[in-house]
C-alpha cells in the first residue's frame, strides 16, 4: 500500500471518457497507448508531476498545452527549473485559475475546460494565501484530453490490511512512532508513502532502511526477552 490514488476533481463533466489522472497519462505514454500529436491538451496541477505531463504531451506532438494551476507562480509547489523548461518548450500557464467544469460533446467526450480566475486572499494557518474564486470570470480553454494532476491520497489502509486497530492521521496515512517506525499495532511498522503522503522514492528507500533498522532491534529485544523467559525457569 502507498499513495497512489490520483486526487478526484468535484466538478461537472470531470467522468468524460478523456479525462483522465495523471498516472493513466504517463502510464498508457511509456506502454505507448496514448499519442497526442495534433491534440489540445489541459493539465490541471502544479506540481512536478504536473509538470511531467506538460512536457510528456509537448513532446508527443500536441498543438496545444495548458497548465492550469490555482495560485501563481511564487506559489507553485513544483520546481522552478522544471516551470521554466516547459515554458521554453511551449506550455502555456494560466495562473491563479481553477477548472469549474469540463465541458463535452454527445459521445462524453470532453471539448473544453471552463475555469474560473482566483484572487488570492489573506494567508492561512501555514502562511499560504487562500484561493476564492472571481464571481463572473468564466472563460474556457478548448481541450481534447484534460489531465488531472492534483496529487495523491493514501490509498484505503483499513480495507487492504483488514485491520481496524491501526491508527491513522487527518489526512488518511498511518501513524507511527517516528523513534521506530512501529504503528500503534504492537510489532508492525511502516515506512514510505503510507506514512509520508507522495513524495520521492529516495525518501521511500531511506525510510525502508530505517524501517529495516527498527524491525532487527524489535526483533533482537524481544528474542532477548524470551530467552531471559526460558533461563528463569529453569
Amino acid at each position: 500500500m502507498g499513495a497512489q490514488s490520483g486526487r478526484a476533481l468535484p466538478v461537472e463533466g470531470a467522468e468524460a471518457g478523456n479525462v483522465v489522472t495523471a498516472t493513466a497519462f504517463l502510464k498508457a505514454f511509456n506502454d505507448g497507448r496514448m499519442q497526442h500529436v495534433g491534440k489540445r491538451v489541459v493539465v490541471i496541477g502544479g506540481g512536478d508531476t504536473a509538470m511531467d505531463c506538460v512536457r510528456t504531451a509537448v513532446r508527443q506532438g500536441a498543438i496545444s498545452v495548458h497548465c492550469v494551476y490555482r495560485r501563481d507562480r511564487g506559489n507553485m509547489p513544483g520546481s522552478q527549473r522544471e516551470v521554466a523548461h516547459a515554458e521554453e518548450e511551449g506550455v502555456q500557464f494560466v495562473w491563479q485559475a481553477q477548472p469549474e467544469a469540463f465541458l463535452g460533446n454527445a459521445d462524453n467526450r470532453v471539448t473544453g475546460v471552463r475555469c474560473q480566475r482566483i484572487h488570492l486572499g489573506l494567508p492561512d494557518a501555514t502562511g499560504r494565501q487562500t484561493p476564492r474564486v472571481i464571481e463572473g470570470s468564466s472563460f474556457t480553454i478548448e481541450a481534447d484530453l484534460a489531465i488531472k494532476a492534483l496529487g495523491f491520497d493514501p490509498e484505503d489502509v483499513s480495507a487492504m490490511s483488514g485491520s481496524k486497530d491501526l491508527a491513522l492521521t487527518n489526512w488518511g496515512t498511518l501513524k507511527i512512532d517516528w523513534r521506530n517506525l512501529m504503528t500503534s499495532q504492537h510489532g508492525v511498522f511502516a515506512a514510505g508513502d503510507i506514512v509520508r503522503g507522495a513524495s520521492l522514492v529516495v525518501w521511500a528507500i531511506r525510510d525502508g532502511r530505517d524501517a529495516a533498522a527498527a524491525i532487527d532491534v524489535y526483533l533482537r529485544s524481544k528474542q532477548d526477552a524470551e530467552s531471559r523467559q526460558v533461563k528463569a525457569a529453569e
